[in-house]
C-alpha cells in the first residue's frame, strides 16, 4: 500500500492501512491500493475532470480492472474536516468512514447507480464502522 500525504493534516499511515486492509480482507479482494491526501485545490481539478462536478469533494476512488492493482483512492483532509463537524463527528471519525466507504468501491460496491447495490453499500459501511471504531478509536 502507497501512502502519500501532501498536505498539512497528520495523518497516521498505520491507521489508514489498517483500515483500508480490514474491509479489503472482509471483502476477499486483494491488490495494491494507492491512497494520496490532497488540499482542496487538487481535489476540486481531479473532481471537475474525473466527474464532471464542480468544486471540491471528500474522496475519490478510482477502482481498476488490473490484477495487481486494485485502485487509487484521493482524500482532501480539509473537506473530511468540514464535513466531521457537519455531521458532528470527530476528524478521527469522518476519516475512518471516508476510508471505509472509498474501500468498499475499491471492492466494487457503487451507490449513485444502483438503489439496492447503495443499500448494501451502507450497510457494510456501518458495520466496518461500529467495528474499527471499536478497535481503533
Amino acid at each position: 500500500m502507497e501512502i502519500t500525504n501532501r498536505t498539512r493534516y497528520e495523518i497516521k499511515h498505520d491507521f489508514v492501512e489498517k483500515v483500508v486492509k480490514h474491509v479489503l480482507e472482509r471483502e476477499n479482494n486483494s491488490g495494491e491500493v494507492s491512497i494520496a491526501f490532497v488540499d482542496a485545490k487538487e481535489i476540486t481539478a481531479l473532481n471537475e475532470k474525473y466527474r464532471k462536478k464542480d468544486g471540491p469533494t471528500d474522496v475519490l476512488t478510482f477502482p481498476y480492472k488490473d490484477e495487481d492493482m486494485l485502485g487509487e483512492i484521493i482524500i482532501c483532509p480539509e473537506i473530511v474536516e468540514k464535513n466531521a463537524k457537519d455531521f458532528g463527528f470527530e476528524f478521527i471519525e469522518e476519516l475512518l468512514l471516508t476510508l471505509i466507504h472509498s474501500s468498499l468501491h475499491l471492492c466494487g460496491y457503487d451507490h449513485e447507480y444502483s438503489q439496492e447495490n447503495a443499500k448494501e453499500m451502507f450497510e457494510k459501511q456501518e458495520k466496518y464502522f461500529n467495528e474499527l471504531r471499536e478497535m481503533l478509536l
